[in-house]
């Protein structure tokens, strides 16, 4: 870990990072409220959601941890956190499922994000056909939601 480290005051557009196999790597930026407290300022992507070829829960967190490099408002790197996802699985894999049940009941275009608790399908502008219906559905993505993210700053020391 001293490597990562070393990342600590530099700007986030100076660094190059690597994936890693062992763990998620997701630079987020965060905002402070005017209390002080800390929150995520977006989502992290893990993949795009191919509705025709959904991605299997073990191959989508085939990682069962994250680092999180947490920047703020100025692109400067503040703190380094590993979370370890695998704390949350029996939540993700419910929110995964939620999902999943509307891919095969060709209601995605009626999926909301707010339908889940920590893993989100993020629609995107794009209209796409889907399976077992003949209406269009939004393409989307498979995100940890801000709400999650600001758990997990919640549950780390920051």
């Amino acid at each position: 870990m001293d490597s990562f480290e070393t990342l600590i005051g530099k700007n986030i557009n100076e660094v190059v990072l690597n994936e890693s196999d062992t763990f998620f790597i997701a630079p987020l930026k965060y905002s402070n409220k005017l209390c002080g407290k800390r929150y995520p300022s977006s989502k992290y992507k893990l993949s795009d959601l191919d509705y025709f070829n959904l991605i299997s829960f073990s191959q989508l967190f085939k990682k069962e941890a994250i680092l999180i490099i947490w920047y703020d408002e100025t692109g400067i790197i503040t703190d380094l956190e590993i979370y370890y996802l695998s704390n949350d699985f029996d939540i993700l894999f419910n929110d995964y499922y939620t999902v999943k049940k509307a891919i095969d009941n060709g209601q995605t275009h009626t999926l909301t994000e707010g339908d889940t608790k920590y893993l989100g399908a993020s629609r995107l502008n794009e209209k796409v056909p889907q399976p077992n219906s003949d209406k269009l559905a939004n393409k989307r993505e498979l995100v940890l939601k801000k709400k999650y993210l600001q758990k997990i700053i919640n549950e780390i020391s920051i």
